[in-house]
């Protein structure tokens, strides 16, 4: 269904030549005469692509009148809204130059906005005739492709061949033997030297190419290089030398032939299908050889065993093979006007026998494998060959797909579907061998010590790491590229073609409708530029922040932070905001959007939402800043960056804590530097009780005012904890001026007061006690002892008869009293002592 747009509601007086109203108008006219054409019954495939070709160049007139009138429409509309809406009856009346210059205006934004309407609408309507076009096309094809005829297997149809083949015989004869007469009585004449010079070329490009290209083969198969890339230059030298010369020889021929006048209109088409079929029996040879390379396995490309290379080389030029033969027989029927019978048996037989050759190669390479893998002793590897499994098993279904189609009387879909699958392998074999010269070619040119690479160097300052970057992205648009490219060969058998691959791309690009909004590949390229720009402003502007302004300022570390992270949030709110302005999408859209999506970020992203919002408070009230010395749960570190969603804390032992915002704000944070920087030392010392309580304070108080980093306001501060039986315990409490120095502090007080305590008395340092008078215990378990260990054996005897050996102990014994009464109760009471104890030391 197409729109049509002329009508009386845009009628309006002729346009001025030139203007953008006739070059409209023109568009129009072309588009009624299509569409009148695209009416008519059956229209022939032909004349459908005369009439897309036709409508191409309407269809650009009018995107171009689009985009040039959309941008004079938002003119005249912000001129007019200027004036401010118009006033009521009841309001006080407007001066008669601001009436006229209203009419005007509302004048110029009517016919702006109708020439805009009017060239959307035809293109609408282009669009949709550009669709109709390419749906008839391929109803065209699939009628003809599916269309049912009679079965070669039906015994009338071989007898209509019978019975016409005499006449089909006596037109073969009198048209090529009138025409091999003329080429012979040429012969003696001008004519027939070009032709012979012709033919003479051909035999020797054919014997070079039989000469010289074993030789080609000979001499890199014994090549020791064996890379990638050196094997794909050796593929592509393979196929030029294969093909070249078939393909000049069989172009020399036709061209002496056509330009000496010897090739009839009715003879034409033969000789040009023996051309066509002896270039493209060589070029699929060729490009079989040069993959699969049979008697060459280091430079093979395709990694299978040397039987399927040699089998998959055979299928391939026997298809070909097949196939040209077939399209020459093919154009000999046309050029004779052969009967219908005989036509459909040609065009069967060809394909059966396509089917059959290539069903014989898939059987060579079954039984290929088969083979190798039985004479394996070991266990059964699938390498080499196993990747070609699912390929076989798709041509014995097309093999056999052919046969049946061919027999049930689809005789034109079963020779389709045989150019189908040649076709196929050939752009797969092409694919393959494009895709492995992208995949190495490109990383070799653009890196390492190329000449190429070293240019792009010296000539334009890219550095290696760039050089990489650039080749994978080129190597991924590529690789691309090529798939699109080769999607559309494909297809293109299939009534798929470029032209309707490009409407489509285009379709993307230039935008479709989607409630209202204009979805476009285009819009969306230009706002990810856009949003990209913005973010990159914005940290441009917080590395300037951080590193060069706030630096100069006598700000403190968090507060900095504070301030380059909220410019961060600034920048991309306002580089959102751009970017939705540049796609143009209106406020409205994106509230709907917003509240729709509200539930779902309600419940699914609430604990992100929340933490979020956590860090919008820490960046506000600032309870804890970056630098503090904070203790969350049993993590204590220094807080390094306030992020959006979680805070980065660095530990004692170099490790990095990320702690959710949520939990800074809802849980206990104890922050030792809250309110200043300065921190606290706090030293406890126990000193035994010979000491003079007076020196150790005096002692404390010296190390502390003599450290440089201690602070004397407050001054250190000596407290005397506790008094202890054998000890005192003293506290040595002072403040630095950073607490981020107050663990380098404390281990040099600790040094100090170590080396003044061992200067003051260091044989009381430890307190030792010296206990006599345990013989009676020492007796008592030698007894117990002995009691034990009685036995039968003499020695046992002897060792119960012999006494217990009492040996008395001069060497000192360190007790350690309690400390305190406590201590002394828990204490379990000690064995009655025969001696009562009464020398100390």
């Amino acid at each position: 269904m197409t729109l049509s747009v002329a009508g009386p509601s845009f009628a309006q007086a002729p346009a001025e030549p030139g203007s953008l109203r006739a070059r409209l108008d023109i568009v129009r006219a072309d588009l009624a005469q299509i569409e009148a054409t695209l009416a008519s019954p059956d229209p022939s495939d032909a004349e459908l692509q005369r009439q897309r070709l036709r409508l191409q160049p309407s269809l650009d007139q009018l995107r171009l009148i689009v985009d040039e009138q959309t941008p004079k429409v938002d003119q005249a509309k912000l001129r007019l809204d200027q004036l401010g809406p118009k006033p009521e009856a009841s309001a006080p009346a407007e001066s008669a130059e601001i009436v006229r210059d209203r009419e005007a205006r509302a004048k110029a934004y009517a016919d702006a906005d109708e020439t805009l309407k009017i060239a959307r609408a035809s293109l609408l309507q282009a669009e949709q005739l550009q669709s109709s076009i390419g749906d008839k096309r391929r109803d065209i094809f699939a009628k003809q492709l599916f269309a049912a005829g009679p079965s070669v297997a039906n015994p009338e149809v071989w007898g209509n061949a019978i019975a016409t083949a005499p006449e089909d015989l006596r037109a073969s004869g009198y048209i090529f033997g009138g025409w091999l007469e003329g080429v012979s009585d040429a012969f003696s004449g001008t004519r027939g030297t070009v032709v012979a010079l012709a033919l003479m070329g051909a035999l020797l490009l054919y014997l070079a190419r039989a000469r010289y290209l074993p030789r080609f083969k000979a001499r890199f198969s014994n090549t020791q290089d064996t890379g990638n890339l050196h094997c794909l230059y050796i593929a592509l030298a393979h196929i030029i030398a294969g093909a070249a010369p078939p393909v000049l020889a069989s172009w020399l021929i036709y061209k002496a032939l056509n330009t000496t006048g010897l090739l009839p209109p009715r003879i034409q088409p033969v000789i040009w299908a023996v051309v066509v079929g002896l270039a493209f029996f060589a070029f699929v040879q060729a490009l079989a050889d040069a993959l699969f390379a049979p008697s060459s396995p280091q430079r093979r490309l395709v990694k299978v065993m040397d039987t399927t290379a040699r089998s998959v080389v055979w299928i391939a030029g026997s298809l070909a093979a097949v196939m040209s033969i077939g399209k020459v027989f093919e154009a000999w029927l046309q050029a004779i006007a052969a009967g219908l019978a005989v036509s459909i048996i040609v065009k069967a037989f060809f394909a059966i026998l396509f089917a059959l050759a290539l069903i014989a190669g898939l059987y060579r390479i079954r039984d290929d494998d088969d083979v190798e893998q039985e004479a394996c002793l070991g266990p059964y590897v699938p390498v080499d060959g196993a990747s070609l499994g699912p390929v076989r098993i798709l041509g014995w279904i097309i093999g056999f797909g052919i046969i049946a189609a061919a027999l049930g009387g689809y005789v034109i879909f079963a020779a389709f579907l045989a150019e189908q699958a040649l076709w196929v392998g050939i752009v797969a074999c092409l694919f393959l061998l494009v895709f492995q010269f992208i995949d190495l070619g490109i990383p070799r040119l653009l890196s390492g010590k190329g000449r190429f690479a070293l240019t792009l160097k010296a000539g334009m300052g890219l550095r290696a790491a760039t050089l990489d970057k650039i080749s994978v992205v080129s190597v991924g648009v590529l690789k691309l590229l090529l798939i699109a490219v080769t999607v559309l060969l494909v297809l293109a058998p299939w009534g798929l073609e470029s032209s309707d691959f490009l409407v489509s791309l285009r379709a993307a690009f230039f935008g479709f409708q989607v409630g209202g909004v204009t979805v476009s590949l285009s819009t969306i390229v230009v706002g990810a530029i856009v949003f990209a720009m913005g973010i990159g402003a914005t940290r441009a502007m917080q590395r300037w922040l951080e590193n060069q302004f706030l630096p100069t300022t006598t700000l403190d570390p968090g507060l900095r932070n504070s301030i380059t992270t909220a410019s961060g949030y600034i920048g991309y709110i306002a580089a959102a905001a751009i970017t939705v302005t540049a796609v143009g999408l209106s406020l409205e859209r994106l509230t709907l959007v917003a509240s729709a999506l509200s539930v779902g970020i309600g419940f699914g992203l609430q604990s992100v939402v929340s933490n979020f919002v956590s860090g919008l408070i820490l960046l506000w009230e600032r309870p804890i800043r970056v630098g503090d010395q904070v203790l969350v749960g049993d993590v204590e570190g220094i807080v390094k960056r306030i992020n959006v969603r979680s805070t980065e804390i660095a530990t004692f032992d170099r490790a990095t804590v990320i702690v959710p915002n949520s939990n800074l704000i809802s849980g206990v944070v104890r922050n030792r530097v809250r309110n200043d920087r300065t921190g606290r030392v706090l030293i406890a010392l126990t000193v035994p009780r010979s000491l003079d309580a007076g020196q150790v304070r005096a002692m404390l108080s010296e190390v502390a005012s003599n450290h440089g980093d201690v602070m004397q306001k407050p001054p250190p501060a000596v407290m005397f904890k506790k008094l202890g039986t054998t000890t005192m315990d003293f506290e040595l409490v002072c403040v630095v001026g950073d607490v981020e120095i107050t663990g380098r502090v404390n281990s040099d007080l600790n040094f100090a007061i170590h080396k003044r305590l061992a200067e003051m008395e260091p044989a009381a340092s430890v307190p030792e006690l010296m206990v006599r008078g345990l013989e009676g215990v020492e007796h008592s378990l030698g007894s117990i002892a002995a009691a034990v260990g009685r036995g039968d054996g003499p020695r046992s005897r002897a060792k119960r008869e012999a006494p217990a050996p009492v040996r008395r102990s001069r060497k000192p014994v360190v007790a350690e009293e309690p400390e305190d009464e406590e201590a002394e109760a828990a204490t379990p009471a000690p064995a009655p002592e025969p001696a009562k104890d009464d020398s100390k030391e």
